[in-house]
């Protein structure tokens, strides 16, 4: 066997990609490296990667090649069925890669309409906070999310900021 013979798989799938965790520098990876990471949640939306010696570090939910590796991901995840199905309205803003990333999480867990952008019905068996949990890994930290449990009157939120968190449990009374 010559060296002609053997395959060069850095062609193929280049090792290009780093991750920056607390200031220092990982890599270079694969792609298929990065996949295994996050099939193995080793990386998250939030992680601090680069595609490119000398790329800007972005987190790995807004890079479109990993975003499309964690949209496959989580659409693979098994949903936790929790109880009887309640009816929640979903407030979400979230830009690009994000509203996809909503809606496979909603996809997953139950039927769902997208009423306005935005603006979704989603009934579902999974309980508030685990939803809240849920769309907190998939949207990224500049996301703003209210979530209304329309059956027990519970509210959830996340991105909202403290003075507006405060503000909100002065006024929020859910059922009794």
């Amino acid at each position: 066997m010559t060296n002609q013979d053997v395959l060069d798989l850095s062609e193929i799938d280049p090792p290009i990609w780093q991750i920056m965790v607390k200031q220092v520098v990982y890599g270079p990876y694969t792609l298929g490296q990065m996949r295994s990471f996050v099939l193995e949640n080793r990386l998250t939306l939030k992680s601090s990667t680069a595609e490119g010696d000398g790329a800007a570090f972005l987190p790995a939910g807004e890079q479109p090649r990993l975003s499309a590796i964690f949209q496959e991901h989580l659409a693979s995840q098994p949903v936790e069925q929790t109880g009887p199905a309640a009816n929640h309205l979903i407030v979400a803003g979230t830009r690009g890669d994000n509203r996809s990333q909503v809606i496979a999480v909603l996809n997953r867990l139950g039927r769902f309409a997208e009423i306005m952008p935005g603006t979704y019905l989603l009934n579902t068996t999974t309980r508030t906070a685990d939803l809240r949990q849920q769309l907190e890994v998939a949207c990224a930290d500049d996301a703003k999310v209210v979530i209304v449990n329309a059956d027990t009157g519970r509210l959830a939120w996340l991105g909202l900021g403290s003075e507006t968190d405060t503000h909100i449990r002065t006024i929020w009374t859910p059922k009794a």
